[in-house]
């Protein structure tokens, strides 16, 4: 009887086992062509494109001559970057920089340590008296450096190129409270605050403060919400206006110091001393790149001193709210702060200006034709009317390219999200023919560990090069609407896949000012078993959405309710759409949350009856389980929980290395997968740019291409969009003359 059941079972299992025999051979055969293809490019020396090639094909099924030849030309291209930059070093410093810089774009087609090759590129042109290009570079080079020192000497070299000065002349105790003043100016918002002891200039006593009109409009609920994450740790922040004031002497000829100073006399309500500042700031730096756009803020301080009366100052009182909220990046308070503006002077035409830009940066283009229409008829000068008449001209056209990338990358992220969890049962009917197993990374280290991080993998050259292509698409979506939700969601998500949570912090920024939960994907281990889920980080609550479950085999199952209709709790929100309103989910209040802290590679959540761990999902290299590298990737999301929901008491894992791991790591820090963990994707198949990184004027020259709209009319519109959201920046100030030597360690 035995023997029968075990033919009769065997029988069963031939058809499924010849299928997936056929589905194999199927797969392999095109992995075959595409190899030829690529084998193709290769010869011709076309590296970069014969890598892209060999790993697009790891989309179908792994094949080890494919992956030894990923490495192979990894290491082809690490030798021709490095000769390249050796070819080109001579040609500089032999004051050949037009030379270098042709040589050196060369190298850039490589796709390989991005950032070496556009800081020298920088320099070339700065050397070319090039300014705007070298800046465009420089900013290309900063995208790829995490060494904190190191972006402190990038940031301080931005402002050189911009404002022309060199590096002040300063003691050793100045040195040290400028190299605060530096720090604080990249943490605002979040360490930093800008309130300062100035004061306002003309603050009205609380008599004689305009009451409410009926037309003005009341904080909505999702406002009120993320006013209330505003001001959570606002007691707990530096004051970076009061560190700069404090340092009033030492930096007074100072260009980059001098506009800082401006920003926070803007921000705290000092209008007239702001618009001084600024046209000091113009003396000092006459040829500063930016002279336009300061020569634009001193236009609107004069039209906000022109209001007279208590409604003048109460609204220059909002447009300093305004400017902080702006630098905070808590878009929603600057919305409704000048929509309080607008409705307390609804015929100044600054306030539509400026309320249709920021609806405009939003993607929310009925508002933005709105505020755009009324201002065109406010104006009575013909070249304002104008721009606002451009504006108008292109607002469909870019909504429907924003929609067109967004869409894409979304599918891009979505396929490397279901295929890393194993979702077979999401989308395409095909996904279980594509092999796309559950598995563990099988390096004998990290076997041994018992702290398993991210139990899930995909071919890692695939899931580079997909991230690289899905952030090409949302760089061009954000260059159209850089307020943009949709966008945003995804770009966060990119940038935690890139290992850079400080980048993945100012998208979400942008999701929780439009009252959208910050997200990210994990597996979530409990005392049953482990799932796959959605972690959503809302102001009051969090969300564990399941999108899966796992047997010991790692066979996933569904959910008892869909995971919203892309079975990944819904990957990207319209902030306009309705949602599906229940999920199969774990829902937790902050009250029942003790503590979330970082472990290694993974996160703790301490509830009153249990402990959950969280392990990120993350693709593109193996996840690092020890010592710092581990701890700062965790960091990463354990700063989330700190920001969005307000748990401050979690407790971030020591990001420096201690004794005991240096003598037991030795040389292992220099183990290529730790390489990856540090610093984003390495230098081979990295996101070698995402947002500032490339210049916008070159994003949107690509975007518009299928497109009727002019160049020069969508180049306008993007400026102002720039100038509203980022003309305040704050920017480091050198402490040290410049230095333009060449670049050349690659690791």
């Amino acid at each position: 009887m035995k023997a029968i059941l075990l033919l009769f079972m065997f029988g069963l299992a031939l058809p499924a086992d010849d299928l997936e025999k056929t589905q194999k051979k199927q797969l392999e055969s095109q992995v075959k062509t595409m190899t030829a293809e690529a084998e193709s490019l290769e010869r011709h020396g076309q590296l970069a494109a014969a890598r892209i090639k060999y790993a697009e094909s790891q989309a179908l099924i792994e094949m080890k001559n494919v992956t030894d030849a990923i490495k192979r030309l990894d290491e082809q291209i690490h030798k021709r970057v490095k000769d390249n930059l050796t070819e080109s070093r001579k040609l500089y410093e032999s004051r050949k920089y037009k030379e270098a810089a042709i040589a050196l774009d060369e190298g850039m087609k490589l796709q390989a340590f991005q950032s070496v090759l556009a800081y020298n590129l920088a320099l070339c042109y700065y050397q070319l008296s090039e300014r705007t290009q070298a800046l465009e570079y420089l900013a290309k080079a900063k995208a790829g450096t995490v060494d904190p020192k190191q972006r402190q000497k990038l940031l301080q070299l931005v402002a050189i190129f911009t404002t022309g000065e060199n590096g002040l002349s300063v003691n050793d105790s100045d040195k040290d409270r400028i190299s605060r003043v530096n720090r604080l100016s990249e943490s605002i918002g979040v360490e930093a605050s800008l309130e300062d002891a100035g004061g306002e200039e003309d603050p009205l006593p609380e008599d004689d403060a305009p009451p409410p009109q009926a037309g003005a409009p009341q904080p909505t609920k999702t406002n009120v919400q993320a006013n209330v994450h505003s001001n959570i740790s606002a007691s707990r922040r530096s004051s970076l206006c009061n560190a700069l004031g404090d340092l009033k002497s030492a930096v007074a000829n100072s260009p980059a110091a001098t506009f800082n100073r401006a920003n926070c006399a803007e921000s705290n309500g000092r209008t007239s001393e702001a618009m001084k500042l600024l046209e000091k700031y113009l003396e000092l730096a006459p040829s500063a790149l930016d002279s336009k756009d300061a020569n634009v803020r001193i236009s609107d301080l004069k039209a906000l001193l022109s209001l007279p009366g208590p409604n003048g100052s109460e609204i220059r009182r909002l447009y300093a709210s305004v400017y902080g909220a702006l630098a905070e990046r808590k878009y929603d308070r600057a919305l409704t702060d000048l929509n309080k503006a607008a409705a307390l002077s609804p015929e100044f035409p600054l306030t539509k200006w400026k309320l249709a830009l920021l609806y405009e940066a939003m993607g929310d283009i009925d508002q933005a034709r709105e505020n755009f229409t009324a201002y065109e008829q406010l104006e009575p000068e013909q070249s304002a009317k104008d721009e606002a008449i451009l504006h108008l001209s292109t607002l469909d056209a870019k909504r429907i390219k924003y929609d067109e990338e967004v869409d894409t990358a979304g599918d891009i992220i979505g396929d490397l999200f279901n295929r890393s969890m194993n979702l077979t049962f999401n989308g395409s009917e095909n996904r279980s023919a594509l092999r796309v197993k559950r598995a563990r990374a099988t390096k004998k280290e990290e076997a041994k560990s018992k702290g398993r991080v991210g139990g899930f993998a995909i071919p890692f050259a695939y899931a580079q090069q997909q991230l690289a292509q899905a952030s090409e698409h949302l760089q061009i979506a954000l260059a159209l609407f850089p307020l943009g939700a949709e966008a945003n969601e995804l770009m966060g998500l990119v940038f935690l896949q890139a290992n850079d949570g400080r980048s993945a912090a100012k998208s979400f920024d942008v999701v929780a000012s439009q009252g959208l939960p910050v997200s990210f994907y994990a597996e979530l281990r409990g005392s049953k078993q482990d799932q796959a889920v959605k972690c959503e980080l809302n102001h009051d609550r969090l969300r564990f959405i399941y999108l899966s479950s796992y047997d010991k085999k790692g066979k996933p199952a569904p959910p008892s309710k869909p995971a919203g209709a892309d079975g990944l709790g819904d990957l990207v929100i319209d902030p306009t759409a309705m949602r599906q309103k229940t999920f199969d989910s774990l829902d937790l209040t902050l009250a029942e949350i003790k503590k979330v802290e970082t472990d290694r590679g993974q996160l703790k959540l301490k509830l009153a009856q249990h402990d959950l761990t969280l392990s990120p999902i993350y693709l593109p290299s193996f996840t690092p389980i020890e010592g710092p590298q581990a701890r700062r990737f965790a960091n990463n999301y354990t700063r989330l929980f700190v920001r969005y929901p307000g748990l401050e008491d979690s407790k971030l894992g020591t990001e420096g290395m201690s004794g005991g791991e240096k003598f037991a790591m030795g040389m292992k820090i220099a183990n290529a997968s730790v390489d990856i963990a540090m610093s984003g994707f390495g230098g081979i198949g990295a996101i070698s740019s995402v947002q500032d990184a490339i210049s916008i004027t070159r994003t949107i020259r690509a975007a518009m291409a299928s497109l009727s709209v002019s160049f020069a009319t969508w180049e306008k519109s993007v400026d102002d969009q720039q100038q509203l959201l980022a003309g305040k920046s704050f920017k480091s100030i050198p402490m040290q003359p410049v230095s333009l030597a060449f670049l050349q360690d690659i690791k």
